[in-house]
């Protein structure tokens, strides 16, 4: 989310629209989990850790911090997930038609890549979500799964971190239970 973000950003920058090349990597990395999207999108376009950590810094999310020998070991808190996520559902980022983009992507994510937000949603929901995984250097499991869910007129925006999980499915697990409490007390 932070590198799709930044990019749209950039792109608002420069007075132009993602062209095709450009959105079928961002259509990919955020509906597929494709890392070689992110990676060109990362590397070849919003200049890596620096690009991304200037972004997240105008926005206020002080505690991001992007790697960049791997974006998939970047940090950023749950709460600043969730502020960066209300941020982009509140329209205080990116232009509406910016907005609408990254959301509508979030919303098509693959059955195959929700673990947590959404598949716990209520069902009619309008769920916009990425999640991530990524194994640790000791061969933990880190997860994540974070989204905006709309079910009638409530509005939920939720982040969940797993870290020092034994494997990807126990984090899933985690993920799916914290997730599912809370859709069933918000909604």
């Amino acid at each position: 989310v932070p590198i799709m973000l930044t990019f749209l950003n950039m792109t608002e920058q420069q007075n132009r629209e993602p062209n095709d090349q450009e959105m079928q990597l961002l259509t990919t990395m955020i509906e597929n989990s494709n890392n070689d999207s992110a990676s060109v999108l990362f590397h070849n376009s919003i200049g890596g850790a620096a690009g991304a950590d200037s972004y997240m810094q105008q926005l206020g999310i002080k505690d991001f911090s992007a790697d960049d020998g791997s974006w998939g070991y970047s940090l950023i808190t749950p709460r600043s997930m969730v502020k960066l996520l209300t941020l982009l559902q509140t329209g205080k980022i990116l232009t509406a038609q910016d907005r609408q983009l990254a959301l509508s992507l979030m919303e098509q994510v693959e059955p195959d890549q929700q673990a947590g937000v959404g598949d716990t949603a209520p069902a009619g929901a309008t769920v916009a979500l990425k999640d991530g995984w990524v194994p640790a250097p000791d061969g933990s499991w880190v997860m994540n799964s974070s989204g905006i869910v709309t079910s009638g007129k409530e509005t939920y925006i939720i982040s969940v971190y797993t870290t020092e999980q034994n494997s990807l499915d126990d984090g899933q697990t985690i993920s799916r239970k914290v997730c599912g409490m809370v859709a069933s007390l918000l909604v």
